[in-house]
């Protein structure tokens, strides 16, 4: 890798390469090849940051498990349900404890309101059934001890921190033989579990008891137990290969799925049962969608981690129609296989246990239900082709507009790129379709947007020769811009209020789109925001003058300044980010900054990210025009070649 290379790559805004430290006896993932590794949920303190105290996978067919550690490779016997939840066995708080079900599913729902996971389990207790809020997973006792005082502050309950440390006690041939001692074990009111353990390639069954926080809370259980049932040998667990099974409730309390709490030294490979041509796993906790290949679940960097494993151009298939949607013309379509191939390969092994995540981090992921006929017809086209530059694959960058002039590096980087610079781009396609909306000025002389369907013109014009109108709606929304997803209310007009059209625009969109008005405090209060995360001097009172102070071969902005002074940024492309609205960030930095009212400012721009590579709206002009995909890749790319 040469100088120039280096120095660009370590800019990279999706981020690149990085070397993992490995925990648990993990081993790394292989660089994307036939198979890739998509981490579903995963943290290892870079890139996508997702967690989840345990995950649910469904399958119409059941599901083969496959447990994987220090004893070797074990295939586990199929549990009967279309679902089945996974934890790994540590600190974990019981929120609560009832035999009113709706009690327990309120505490639930007044944990989810608060932003903490209160799944429900069952159990039984002295030959009663018990509903159990169970909430978290934690590596050590005292951050499950901080959790309880937090959520016992908040919720108004008395979480118990509950652990790891269990007593065998005995073990069977048959898991039916163990659940009958766990029934007798909780009859007594001693927690029991049965628990699968690998035997070398094979399974034996036990019973464990207890969820216990220390050896000293064991010896007390081991007291309790003597006491019931002395004819039991109890010793603590020697394996480190086991699930336990624990039952939770999925939905209403007459479904109940099995839970496997396993153990942090395995992972676990899940695969759906085959089911004619398609077989898919579903993810509940990752929006319900379904994917193709084999779940993989492990403890990672002291978390719960979903890897999805599956052939290179399957993934493919649910990547090129989450980032493109289906019915794109069939040479955009090749295109965005290509790229989105390209930069699978040239992540490497990102995540240590992964290549990739499922998020724009590296690219959009969103498994089998995103795939459609046009979809696998481009990537089965265009098989195994990637973008190479000078011999080694290229970083492959795409987006969704470019505004009508792909940036060049030094745009966005501030470093040169040598086969990215800036082209021509037609990416007008998004402004061409979208609604229309007039700019009107109310009788008090507020400004705003109104959509030009709720609005009725009289006929009638001003001195000015400004067209009048009336709202024809009641409560319709005077907003800040011309949408209704990043754009605020002013007001809410009644029908039949008098407004004057200055003028028309169309809605904003991947093309065009507005910013603001910000008054000049809050432009202020947001560039001194940047200079603090970039230990900048601050810029002291109100902003009375912004200004773009210098462009790039694109248009898109690369310096600017606030009274005079210069705005502080860590590259030309953070300046979207030094600016925002609703907590989003400007589209693009191919913007123009304009004065209204004498101190506010509105932002007009075109472009809908960073600009550099292949615009997605650009491509499909392309196509529509005649081009193939490599005509299009080599057009966004220079001096690249497209190769198996």
């Amino acid at each position: 890798m040469d100088d120039m290379r280096k120095k660009w790559m370590g800019k990279v805004l999706s981020v690149g390469l990085l070397s993992v430290v490995l925990v648990g006896g993990q081993v790394p993932a292989q660089a994307a090849g036939d198979n890739i590794r998509v981490a579903l949920f995963v943290d290892t303190g870079q890139g996508y940051r997702g967690v989840v105290p345990s995950v649910t996978l469904t399958a119409e067919n059941g599901m083969e498990v496959v447990l994987n550690g220090p004893e070797g490779k074990t295939d586990l016997p199929e549990l009967k349900g279309d679902a089945a939840r996974y934890r790994v066995d540590e600190y974990h708080l019981i929120v609560a404890e009832t035999g009113d079900w709706n009690r327990a599913q309120q505490i639930a729902q007044q944990m989810s309101q608060r932003k903490y996971e209160g799944s429900i389990q069952v159990a039984k207790r002295n030959g009663q059934t018990v509903y159990q809020v169970v909430s978290g997973t934690y590596d050590t006792y005292q951050a499950a001890a901080n959790q309880a005082k937090t959520v016992a502050q908040v919720i108004g309950q008395n979480p118990l921190v509950k652990g790891p440390h269990r007593l065998e006690a005995g073990t069977y041939k048959s898991l039916q033989e163990a659940q009958e001692w766990q029934a007798s074990f909780e009859a007594a009111g001693i927690p029991a579990y049965p628990v699968m353990v690998s035997d070398g390639d094979k399974v034996k069954y036990a019973v464990w008891i207890g969820d216990e926080i220390s050896p000293d809370a064991v010896k007390e259980l081991k007291r309790r137990a003597n006491a019931a049932f002395p004819s039991f040998s109890y010793q603590e667990p020697d394996s480190q290969s086991y699930v336990i099974l624990k039952q939770d409730v999925y939905g209403s309390p007459d479904e109940v799925i099995w839970k496997y709490v396993f153990s942090p030294q395995v992972k676990l490979t899940v695969e759906a049962n085959k089911a004619g041509d398609e077989s898919v796993i579903g993810v509940v906790e990752r929006e319900q969608r379904t994917y193709r290949g084999e779940m993989e679940l492990s403890e990672y960097n002291g978390h719960l981690t979903l890897v999805n494993e599956l052939p290179m151009e399957e993934y493919l298939y649910g990547v090129v129609g989450s980032e493109m949607a289906p019915g794109w013309p069939m040479e955009a379509l090749k295109t965005q296989a290509v790229l989105s191939r390209t930069r699978a390969v040239w992540q490497g092994n990102k995540y240590g246990v992964a290549n990739v995540s499922d998020t724009v981090f590296e690219q959009a992921y969103y498994g089998y239900t995103k795939e459609s006929e046009d979809v696998r017809e481009a990537v089965d086209e265009t098989e195994g082709e990637i973008i190479y530059y000078q011999g080694k694959p290229a970083e492959s960058l795409f987006y969704s507009n470019a505004g009508g002039m792909t940036a060049d590096g030094t745009e966005v980087w501030g470093n040169p790129v040598p086969y990215l610079r800036s082209v021509e781009s037609k990416d007008t396609y998004p402004m061409n379709n979208a609604s229309v909306w007039y700019r009107v000025a109310l009788a008090d002389g507020t400004l705003g947007y109104v959509r030009n369907d709720l609005v009725t013109e009289t006929g009638q014009s001003n001195s000015a020769g400004q067209r009048m109108a009336v709202i024809s709606t009641d409560n319709t929304n005077l907003r800040s811009g011309p949408s209704t997803t990043s754009n605020r209310v002013l007001s809410v007009l009644p029908s039949g209020a008098e407004v004057t059209i200055l003028s028309e625009v169309k809605e904003e969109n991947a093309y065009s789109w507005t910013r603001g008005p910000f008054t000049s405090t809050e432009i202020a209060a947001m560039i001194n925001a940047a200079h603090d995360k970039n230990k900048a001097p601050r810029i002291s009172g109100n902003v009375t003058s912004l200004k773009v102070t210098e462009r790039g071969p694109s248009g898109r902005v690369i310096a600017m300044e606030a009274n005079g002074t210069p705005i502080v940024v860590s590259s030309p492309d953070a300046f979207r980010s030094v600016f925002q609205q609703g907590g989003s960030p400007l589209r693009s930095t191919k913007f123009e900054v304009e004065k209204i009212n004498g101190s506010q400012f509105i932002f007009r721009g075109t472009g809908f990210g960073h600009g550099l590579g292949v615009s997605q709206y650009g491509a499909r002009a392309m196509a529509e025009e005649g081009y193939d995909y490599k005509d299009i890749l080599q057009h966004y790319y220079q001096d690249v070649t497209i190769e198996k």
